[in-house]
This record gives C-alpha cells, structure tokens and sequence, in this order.
C-alpha cells in the first residue's frame, strides 16, 4: 500500500488515525530508564513548583460542585478520602469523609473529577504530543546513533509515528492550518521555514515525501522547531493526570500510598500504573499529590464547553443592539482542556451539545466587573428554562450544574436591574458530563 492510497483514508476535518506505512520507521530504539520505582517527579523544595493554595475543586458525576482544602486517594483507589472543610471563605465546606470515584455508570453520584483552583496547565518547551492527549515534556537524545525521548519520571520512549500528534523543539505557536486544511504533515524549521508532505521517517534527519511527486526532502533535526502530522483523534476511557511539570498522562490504575521509608503519607504520594508497550516509558511509579494539578475519572465522558460552536443572537429587551460578541476564552490553558470562557450581554447563546448531558461550571462576575455588574443568568434546555439566577455586587459567584436532556443549549444573559452595564459572565472549568454508558 503507498502513501496515496493512505492519505486518501486520511481526509476531512477529523481524520482517521495514520495507517501503517511500508516505509515509516521511527529508527528510534527505548533505552533502559535510570529512573527507579518510588522516585518522586521533582523535589520537595523546587521553587519552580511552588504556587497559591487556592483550594481544590471537586465535580461529582451529576455535575456539582465542591471547594475542598486537601485530600488524599484511598489505597484501593476507589474514593477520596479524608476531605477536611474548605478554608476558603464563602465556601460551603461541610465536614466529607470519603467521595467514591464515578468510574463505571453514569448513576452513581461520585467523583468525576479533582483539580487545582484557580491552577492553569503549564504551558512548556519541547514536548511530544500524542493522538490520544497525551504530553510528554522532555528532550530528545542520541543512543548509540538513534534518537529517544526522554521524559523526567516516565523515563524513555521511542517515537511512533503512527501515535504521534506533533513534537515540539520550541513553542511557535498553534499547529500549521495546513495539517488539518491541507492533510499534509508539515515540518517547521527554527527559521520559520516549512517542509510539507508525508513524514516517513524521523532519526538523525527527518524525512519528507513529497504528496505531488514522491520525491523526498531530508531534514537535519537539529535544524527542526516542531514536526505536525495529520492524525486522527481519540479519547480515553481510562484515568488522566496533569501534573505541575506540563506533564499529562493516562494512567490504568491510581491509588494512595506511602513512601518506601514510611516518611510519606497517602495524603503525600500517588502510586500510578499504566499499560506500555515495549518502548514506551515506566509502567508504574508514584507522583507527589502536591505536583498533581488535576485528574479525571472517565476524561470521554467529559466534553468542555469551548468546542460547541454557539449561535449569538439578540436578547428579547435588546433586539436592536448592533453588536453581538461570541464568546471567547479568558486566560490560559486549564485542566481537562476546559478553558474559561466569558460571554458579554445582553444576548442569547445557543449551541447544541449531547442529549441527556449536565453542564457543570463556576459562574462569576469578573473581578472589574462587580463594583456595577448586574446580569440575569437564564438557561435553557429546548424551550424549557432549568436555571435562572442574577449575578451582582452582593452575590457574584455561584457554581452551576444543569442537565440538558434535548441536546438543545441556550445560555442567555440578560440587563439586571441597572440595565444593560457591564453585563459579562465568566464560566470557569465548563464542561459537559456526558453518560458513560
């Protein structure tokens, strides 16, 4: 099978992933990682780590919502535990013993997901980049002639061409539109340059067939910036961390545990398994609690609410107004890939999202908003109206959670009492939990 016959698989807006090509080869081989067992990911008195304890955030599968101080993961991995009242004031903190983790079963009220407050994913240098969400930050290296990435406390792995998204020597900005307008891979060198085809091979030199012609352009790696191939996405059904060091990895199996020499308490460590093939970096370890920044149970049922596209239409006491913003993001990148979005009124937003799915979300005024900040929240599921609430100086916050079974979605903000003034939300960490079954 050529490289045609597989590009032509390869086509439209998601693509399928890359099929096996003759002539690929990674010419990469794994190296044994030095890394033992037990090694935390980074040292306790790194400043570099060190950040604001806002408080964690806690979503149940039903979409609510729950500000916590700490926590620790029980040694079964199967419920938090040891949750103590939050001292983040005006939160309602009650006194939580143990949460079982929603891991199976759309039903069970448990936990869906744990993050940072308030603690957005680091945005790192070199890194790989993998069809399934995966980031590997580390560096490449020559063993013995051939390249490896090596990756801080996951060890080694070789790079396969088949699961890899893109691989990052510096940050240049977002992947070439030509990946995914184009389906051609394309290879951005440190001088701007690019190099566009069908990637075969990626060693001392990368190299790149020409789609038009077959011919094929070979690449010093040392002069790349980053490689982007068309490749399809996927979702796991297993269990995603994202740590402090820009790290995000799937993990099989996750529990409490305490350190070799007893020093370490459940509430300090992490012990993780993950399924690898040969090649692939440690298939278990631990990880510090304090480096953790988020985990999610289930990451495929969660959708985040920036990839709907909305329709912005007019509020019913504002038809005439001439100008209606879209939503946009607010900040950097966050946990689960939900990024902040803030919506400006009066207006109406509608999108469609899944059938029977719960929108879950932090909703506030922002912060330059609240001295007049006024605005009525109105959400609808179809025609039906599930949640209204007014946002203002006196309660600027609140935490949502709606289940939208027509598939219908329409968030509509309108004049508070002073009329249209700075009528702007912010939604934070909004995603949409969607059945597991």
């Amino acid at each position: 099978m050529n490289h045609r016959r597989d590009r032509s698989i390869r086509t439209g807006i998601n693509p399928q992933p890359r099929t096996t090509h003759p002539i690929r080869s990674a010419w990469l081989v794994a190296v044994a990682t030095s890394i033992a067992f037990g090694s935390p990911i980074a040292s306790a008195d790194d400043s570099r780590l060190a950040g604001p304890d806002l408080g964690w955030s806690v979503v149940a599968s039903d979409g609510a919502r729950r500000t916590v101080s700490s926590w620790s993961l029980s040694t079964g991995g199967d419920r938090l535990e040891r949750i103590v009242p939050s001292e983040v004031e005006g939160v309602d903190a009650g006194p939580v013993r143990r949460l079982p983790i929603a891991v199976d079963g759309a039903s069970e009220v448990g936990v869906r997901t744990v993050g940072r407050v308030g603690v957005p994913v680091l945005s790192i240098g070199s890194h790989l980049l993998l069809q399934s969400g995966e980031r590997l930050p580390g560096r490449p290296d020559l063993v013995d002639g051939e390249l490896v990435w090596r990756h801080a406390w996951l060890g080694d792995f070789t790079i396969d061409l088949d699961t890899l998204r893109s691989l990052v020597m510096s940050e240049v900005g977002p992947p070439p539109e030509s990946v995914a307008t184009s389906n051609l891979d394309v290879v951005t060198l440190a001088n701007g340059d690019r190099v566009e085809g069908f990637v075969t091979e990626v060693a001392g030199d990368v190299l790149v067939e020409s789609i038009e012609d077959g011919s094929q352009t070979r690449v010093p790696f040392e002069r790349v910036s980053r490689i982007d191939l068309v490749a399809g996405e996927s979702t796991s059904s297993s269990i995603r961390v994202w740590t402090r060091d820009g790290t995000v990895v799937d993990v099989e199996a996750l529990r409490g545990t305490r350190g070799d020499d007893g020093r370490e308490t459940e509430a300090d460590l992490l012990a993780f398994e993950r399924s690898v093939a040969e090649g692939a970096g440690r298939g278990e370890g631990v990880v510090f609690t304090r480096e953790v920044v988020a985990i999610a149970w289930r990451p495929d049922v969660i959708m985040p609410l920036d990839r709907c596209e909305f329709e912005v239409l007019p509020h019913a006491e504002n038809a005439d107004r001439p100008w209606l913003p879209a939503p946009r993001r607010a900040g950097g990148p966050t946990p689960f890939g939900a990024a902040t979005i803030e919506l400006i009124g009066p207006a109406r937003f509608r999108t469609k999202v899944p059938k029977g799915s719960i929108l879950s979300a932090d909703v506030e005024l922002p912060a330059l908003m609240r001295r007049f900040g006024d605005v009525e929240l109105r959400i609808l599921d179809g025609t039906i109206e599930v949640l209204r609430r007014r946002f203002s100086r006196e309660s600027p916050q609140a935490s949502i959670s709606v289940p939208i079974e027509s598939g219908d979605l329409t968030i509509e903000l309108g004049p508070g009492l002073r009329g249209p003034v700075q009528d702007r939300l912010r939604f934070t960490t909004p995603m949409l939990l969607r059945s597991s079954s």
